[in-house]
């Protein structure tokens, strides 16, 4: 078989037809050929179900009933006279704000202190990571059998007291429980303190060395040239957390299943009891499409928010 040496119009590659060889001069053959699986996959994992929970969203659909179409009535449902459906809402907007402020806030801080290599700040970065590494359904079993009333440590200190009696019910008592779940992910932070340590690394040395030389302070340095040089990478970490949030079922499920008497409840633990309780397959898919549109809402008002800011300087 006869090639033309010039391999530049040929170099996409060769395929076998029949036991003979041709070559396929066309690139876009190839582009096509790896991008379809890939688009393939997407389209069945991900693409159809979606389609499937945006339809059914707007029909009665139950394990004994095939979909029939309804309107807008699930909607109306959800948002109509509908405490849970609000509380989730409530719930989930609240630790949207404390993840994208506490959370964060405390990654910065740790970043900033061991950017600056003190003692010991290797032993502290890889023991900051620990909690990352173990999945979180681990670590919310962990909290639950840690705060048991019966087993936990909590009620070991209690009784060290002299106070046995007096153990609270942390995950139990509608009155601690917000509180104690928030506890067990508000310090996730090490997944931003690495992003926040390796964007610091690219600010050029030239401009802390200036900022030293006319004299300002350390804290200076920080909030007025390190912090704003930090802004994207920010934006990522606040974009990252809120769509965390948002998500967040595993921790909640184990340690109190939205509860007592919906303190805890959130968009994906009332989703959950409104598909797999009350079998109610068209209300829990419209309770999905609003927390599909909840949250891409809040990832555009976010990069909305630092860009005007950024504007504005």
């Amino acid at each position: 078989m006869n090639l033309n040496k010039d391999k530049s119009s040929w170099n996409v590659g060769i395929y076998l037809l029949e036991g003979r060889i041709y070559v396929v001069k066309n690139k876009n053959f190839w582009v096509i050929a790896f991008i379809a699986p890939t688009v393939l996959l997407f389209t069945i994992i991900f693409a159809l179900p979606l389609v499937t929970v945006f339809v059914t969203a707007f029909c009665n659909y139950t394990p004994f009933q095939s979909p029939v179409f309804a309107g807008i009535d699930n909607f109306k449902t959800l948002f109509i006279n509908n405490s849970d459906f609000w509380k989730a809402i409530s719930n989930t907007t609240i630790w949207i704000l404390l993840q994208t402020t506490l959370s964060i806030s405390f990654g910065i801080l740790v970043a900033l202190l061991l950017y600056r290599k003190p003692f010991g700040w290797k032993f502290v970065r890889a023991s900051y990571m620990i909690p990352n590494i173990i999945p979180t359904a681990a670590t919310g079993l962990m909290f639950y059998l840690l705060q048991n009333p019966d087993l936990g440590i909590v009620k070991s200190i209690f009784v060290a007291l002299g106070k046995g009696d007096l153990t609270p019910n942390l995950f139990g008592n509608s009155s601690y429980t917000f509180i104690t779940v928030t506890c067990t992910w508000i310090f996730y932070s090490a997944f931003n303190t690495i992003l926040i340590m390796s964007e610091i690394g690219t600010i050029p040395t030239e401009v802390f060395e200036s900022a030293k030389v006319d004299g300002a302070s350390r804290f200076q340095v920080d909030l007025f040239i390190t912090l704003p040089m930090l802004r994207n990478i920010l934006t990522t970490c606040v974009i990252l957390a809120a769509v965390s949030m948002i998500s967040q079922f595993d921790i909640l499920y184990i340690t109190t299943k939205g509860g007592p008497d919906n303190t805890t409840l959130n968009l994906p633990i009332y989703l959950f009891k409104t598909a797999n309780l009350e079998m109610n397959y068209g209300l829990a898919n419209a309770i999905g499409v609003v927390q599909i549109i909840f949250g891409l809402f809040l990832v555009f008002s976010i990069g909305k928010i630092f860009k005007f800011g950024k504007k504005n300087e």
